[in-house]
């Protein structure tokens, strides 16, 4: 048997007693069984949720892994639609294609341990999302990227993690900006949010090429959890709902 840990959160099992039903913990808590890792060494097999409620992942999502030791060996993603919040027509679909940009490098940051680049970006957030902020925000945003690109830091912290190929991509039909690995895409992100900005009023923006929540699963497989939040959060997610085409298909 083996523990169900909740919101992100993970138990840790203890050796079993060898007694039948003895063999539990003394609170009645299931231990951590066993399996054999890829060396051939037995380690215990623990079970970790992630989600749906959880500080810089997609509101709603829900990745259940099995791990042994802290590495994912297998997952599942599902769904929990909390249902679709009220567009505030005040706000252009441009304006809000870039704050989500911006919102989700924030938590890419955050996860990464770059708390001010983190707040920089949520600053150029707000200011994309307050009228008429959109010449101070792209000020902002340029100095963001120039950060971003420059920090050598973050470049050896977040480089050859998740790394997407042209084969990756057409295996999973994901969008190229998704190509490379997560500092590319956290790039791409910012990136994208100032080709947003540079667009005049009233030009329409693409939308989100939808994300298929099976590729959410295999990407995070072979990972550790902290590299596998890392991932989940490049993949640029918009607001997930359960009747969207990221859905199960």
């Amino acid at each position: 048997m083996a523990h169900d840990a909740v919101g992100g959160g993970e138990h840790t099992g203890h050796a079993g007693m060898g007694h039948g039903a003895m063999d539990m913990a003394p609170a009645g808590i299931p231990l951590a069984s066993g399996a054999e890792d890829r060396d051939g060494l037995e380690l215990d097999v623990l079970h970790a949720r992630l989600g749906p409620v959880l500080a810089h992942w997609p509101s709603g999502l829900v990745l259940r892994c099995t791990l042994q030791g802290d590495v994912i060996v297998d997952a599942e993603a599902r769904l929990i639609d909390a249902g679709p919040s009220a567009p505030n027509p005040r706000i252009s679909s441009r304006h809000l294609f870039v704050a989500r940009r911006c919102d989700n490098a924030a938590g890419l940051l955050a996860l990464a341990g770059f708390d001010d680049a983190a707040s920089h970006a949520r600053r150029v957030r707000d200011a994309v999302l307050k009228a008429g902020g959109t010449a101070h925000a792209s000020r902002q945003l340029y100095r963001l990227r120039r950060m971003v690109r420059r920090s050598w830091l973050l470049r050896w912290s977040l480089r050859r993690v998740g790394p997407l190929t042209e084969r990756d991509l057409a295996r999973w039909h994901l969008p190229e900006h998704l190509r490379g690995d997560v500092r590319d895409r956290l790039l791409s992100m910012l990136d994208r949010a100032a080709q947003g900005l540079a667009q005049a009023d009233g030009q329409s923006t693409h939308d989100q090429p939808a994300v298929l929540i099976e590729a959410v699963a295999d990407l995070v497989r072979g990972w550790d959890l902290a590299a596998a939040r890392l991932i989940v959060a490049s993949l640029d997610l918009e607001a997930l709902t359960a009747d969207r085409e990221v859905s199960r298909v």
